[in-house]
């Protein structure tokens, strides 16, 4: 093979399709065009002059043949030769000259044609040729070509930017493992290659001339040169930004969720506070009007006015501690303190059924949920707090099933209704769902939701059953 010049990319010489062993075409750059002229064309200056011949010689032998008087000495000279028929031999010759012509322009006939496509052929080579070195110098991903070895032969200005090589001419020659951050993984895919397997990563990492480490995503395969020679092509395509994007996206959202976990904590705490304070402030107070508004009812020297309005004290006072009482709930279940997750989950589906007889609720638990830590308890209890309050405010249906089940280290929760159900893509949904989905996702769980118009509402979440001493070591 000869030697190219440092930098520059080989040509091989190209044979003349269908002609073997037939001389080289030289190959054709990316920027350069076909001037081949046309058999036609090439054909054309020659036909003058060919006719100018044919004529001349026609008029000399005919000049010769009346000078000389040769027909009649031919004549007389095969008279002896009468017996064999000689004198038939002038008709005879003078017929195959006019077939050898008519075989002759049969032949050029097919010559031309022939031509023809072997020139069609050349210019389709080389535009061919022009593609495949534009595609070559002009692909973003970098591209190379070795030896069997893994010596590189030919590069593109990807590849010398991608392993961060001044100049391309240091490339060539240079060894692939020379650039991989392990050696072993080389000769592991070289294997492969030359074993006729095409080898394809999502995560091979390299090493720049400097040391940088680039990420990168490969596709390597192996083929024969037109030498017959085993070569191996790689394509590699950098994906180094991309990577760390994902890195810092996955960062971000680690940290989101830590933030929203935090975030949920706190106001969780705050609602506890406000009930706290509710239940010991504002209770004890309308228990000390209700006591009062009694003794004056009792008071038996009392007016009768007075009476009256001590009644409706007492009515209001009790109104106003029920409201209180629905408010502190709300805020915070006291059952799931007092009673744990089963029983305070049974408990507020069975105050939910009674305030709505029309819809049939079923509650099933199964598995040890007990010893959840505080954030899980209430993520649970939200879930189904938030499930049937949409129920009643959207999905008028007639049953509604419910069901917390421990799976060794994760807790199901699923929860599922007949009513009308909606179209997630087509309708933005509630705060009360993207609170769920917070929820759930900040615990590091999953959330799925699943529904269409007719079919009710399923929704499934899956989240990891953190004992109470690692949520607390998970909370600081």
């Amino acid at each position: 093979m000869p030697r190219q010049r440092p930098g520059a990319i080989y040509n091989p010489p190209v044979s003349r399709p269908g002609v073997p062993g037939g001389p080289p075409v030289a190959p054709m750059t990316a920027t350069s065009q076909s001037t081949t002229p046309p058999a036609s064309r090439l054909a054309r200056p020659s036909v003058g002059h060919d006719i100018a011949v044919v004529a001349a010689i026609t008029i000399l032998t005919f000049t010769v043949s009346v000078f000389f008087e040769l027909n009649e000495r031919l004549v007389h000279a095969m008279i002896p030769l009468e017996a064999w028929q000689i004198d038939e031999l002038p008709l005879t010759i003078l017929v195959l000259a006019l077939a050898m012509a008519w075989f002759s322009w049969r032949r050029s006939i097919d010559a031309r044609r022939e031509l023809d496509l072997r020139l069609a052929a050349q210019q389709a080579l080389e535009q061919s040729e022009a593609q495949y070195r534009s595609l070559f110098m002009e692909n973003l991903s970098a591209n190379f070509i070795a030896t069997a070895e893994g010596r590189v032969r030919l590069s593109n200005p990807a590849a010398v930017r991608l392993l961060g090589v001044p100049d391309p001419g240091r490339l060539e020659g240079r060894l692939i493992s020379d650039f991989y951050a392990d050696r072993a993984l080389w000769e592991r895919h070289r294997e492969q290659l030359l074993r006729g397997e095409k080898v394809e990563t999502t995560m091979l990492e390299l090493r720049r001339q400097d040391g940088e480490a680039v990420q990168a995503v490969a596709r390597l395969s192996a083929r024969l040169s037109p030498a017959r020679e085993a070569e191996l092509h790689l394509y590699i395509t950098d994906v180094t930004a991309v990577t760390r994007m994902q890195a810092e996206l996955e960062r971000a959202i680690d940290e989101n969720r830590l933030l929203s976990q935090r975030s949920m904590q706190v106001q969780e705490e705050e609602r506890r506070n406000l009930a706290r304070e509710l239940h010991d402030e504002l209770g004890q107070s309308l228990n000390a009007i209700k006591v009062d508004a009694v003794n004056i009812r009792d008071n038996g020297k009392a007016d009768p006015d007075i009476r009256r309005s001590a009644l409706a004290i007492i009515e209001v006072s009790t109104q106003v501690y029920d409201v209180v009482r629905s408010l502190m709930q709300r805020l915070r279940p006291v059952a799931l303190d007092d009673l744990g997750l089963r029983s305070a989950i049974q408990y507020g589906v069975d105050q939910w059924q009674r305030r709505h007889r029309a819809v049939r609720c079923r509650f099933e638990a199964a598995g040890d949920l007990d010893g959840f830590g505080e954030q899980l308890n209430i993520t649970l209890y939200r879930l189904v707090q938030e499930c049937l309050t949409n129920v009643t405010k959207h999905a008028e249906a007639t049953h509604v099933t419910i069901s917390v089940k421990r799976d060794g280290n994760q807790v199901r929760f699923e929860f599922e209704d007949d009513g009308k159900g909606f179209d997630p893509a087509g309708r933005m949904q509630g705060l009360g769902l993207i609170g769920l989905r917070e929820r759930v996702e900040s615990l590091g769980g999953r959330f799925e939701m699943r529904s269409a118009p007719g079919q009710g509402v399923c929704i499934r979440a899956v989240i990891p059953a953190m004992e109470q001493g690692k949520a607390a070591e998970e909370t600081r």
